[in-house]
């Protein structure tokens, strides 16, 4: 379900304020962590326009999972099975977890909205179990919270993060 491009149209108006069509363009899928390749990532769009307006644009820059405050990323995410990241740990060297309620156990400074398109996953906030299927929705703001897929297959979901103001109790995530 994530292709390697996703076509990304632009529209707008162009510098005699008139309506046009500013980029056609195709968006890559990246890998952001080294060591879980079967972890992928589409940023769709990026800005740290404050204050959209008619004059924001995508802002290529390389991918942090921290925003500045007011920043907006909008994302395709590939979250991969719990056996895939085993996978993928082994190959890299790394320990595979044993508690897999603490592992990649970290928080933003943002608000994050997260609408699932396909697939399980379950999210850890405060020690707690989550269970997201395809069609649900969460919106996190700024808690400490981990991911855990132990289906069969990826889950696929669309992520909205805005920057919030630097909180000083982010907790950094550990993959790599």
């Amino acid at each position: 379900m994530l292709n390697e491009t996703t076509r990304r149209v632009t529209t707008g108006f162009n510098e005699k304020k008139q309506s046009a069509i500013l980029a056609d363009e195709q968006v890559q899928t990246f890998t952001p962590y080294d060591t879980l390749p079967s972890f992928h990532l589409q940023e769709l769009f990026y800005t740290e326009d404050v204050h959209q307006a008619l004059t924001t644009r995508h802002l290529q820059k390389p991918y942090d999972i921290n925003l500045p405050k007011g920043a907006f990323r909008f994302l395709k995410v590939r979250m991969p099975t719990k056996s895939e990241m085993i996978d993928d740990l082994k190959k890299a060297g790394q320990p595979i977890p044993t508690d897999w309620t603490t592992h990649n156990l970290h928080s933003t400074d943002s608000i994050d909205y997260v609408y699932i398109l396909s697939g399980k996953i379950t999210c850890i906030v405060d020690g707690k179990q989550l269970h997201f299927s395809a069609g649900d929705f969460l919106v996190q703001v700024g808690p400490e919270h981990t991911w855990i897929n132990d289906h069969d297959e990826p889950c696929y979901a669309l992520c909205i993060m805005i920057g919030l103001e630097p909180s000083g109790a982010i907790k950094k995530l550990s993959v790599d």
